[in-house]
């Protein structure tokens, strides 16, 4: 069965909830930080850099806003996804607990998928309440935003959790920090367009989720719509069910220990 699969027995819903109610004891510090960040980014290059720099007959911040939706995204799941589960398997003994209950891997992987779902949803829908009371959102098709920021939770949870089931010390998910998502979130297209890159970077670019992720936000939140979108979301939903798996088999063999 797939973590995917998964997302629909109730273990899993399970999992979700104690993710939930842990969560509410430090609700407002945790959303206070996970917007703050994607809007420190917004204001000093979109109003900064962006009093300087025009993109064609667009503002530089509004070629950034949409953009933000995907780095809150990535930011809010793959943070929990690497440092809350790390706690949760190591620390904690929350996973330990569960496996007794019992819950299997494949369950708790869904749960924290349902969980990074719920983590992005919610902070992207606050940027993108943000960014519409600056007047850059300009369709009602930017409401779709919503279940595909719950997408692309899960998506940038599972490669996160496979780091933190897999790596030995804390320390260790500074590298996924500083090999994978900060220069994807360089290149992943939120800051600039790509065009203009070297043609090997495009490539590499082209191959994150971010990419095209931000690409489907930008349209959404402009209201231009097309038909090279449904490449984008084909691709985020194949990676989805490639990665899906990813975590499980580290999971069972810290659990087994």
């Amino acid at each position: 069965m797939s973590p995917l699969v998964a997302l629909f027995h109730r273990n899993s819903w399970n999992v979700f909830r104690r993710d939930f109610m842990a969560w509410q004891k430090y609700a407002f510090s945790s959303v206070a930080i996970n917007i703050f960040e994607p809007m420190a980014w917004f204001l000093a290059i979109g109003f900064g850099l962006g009093a300087y720099l025009t993109l064609g007959k667009s503002s530089l911040i509004q070629f950034i806003a949409p953009g933000m939706l995907g780095l809150a995204a990535l930011n809010a799941a793959t943070f929990d996804a690497c440092w809350g589960a790390y706690e949760r398997l190591n620390f904690n003994g929350v996973y330990e607990s569960m496996v007794t209950a019992p819950v299997d891997p494949l369950e708790i992987a869904g749960g924290e998928y349902l969980w990074q779902a719920f983590r992005a949803t919610l902070y992207g829908a606050i940027f993108l309440v943000v960014i519409a009371g600056f007047g850059l959102v300009h369709s009602w098709w930017a409401l779709l935003s919503l279940p595909l920021l719950a997408l692309c939770g899960i998506l940038f949870a599972m490669p996160g959790l496979a780091v933190a089931f897999m790596v030995k010390t804390q320390e260790h998910l500074f590298y996924y920090f500083s090999f994978v998502t900060t220069p994807m979130s360089m290149i992943g297209g939120v800051f600039f367009p790509l065009d203009k890159l070297p043609h090997w970077l495009q490539a590499i670019a082209w191959c994150t989720p971010l990419y095209h992720c931000v690409n489907i936000f930008r349209a959404l939140v402009n209201g231009q719509l097309h038909p090279g979108l449904l490449g984008d979301l084909a691709w985020l939903v194949v990676v989805m069910a490639l990665l899906a798996y990813l975590p499980v088999p580290f999971l069972r063999n810290k659990l087994a220990r």
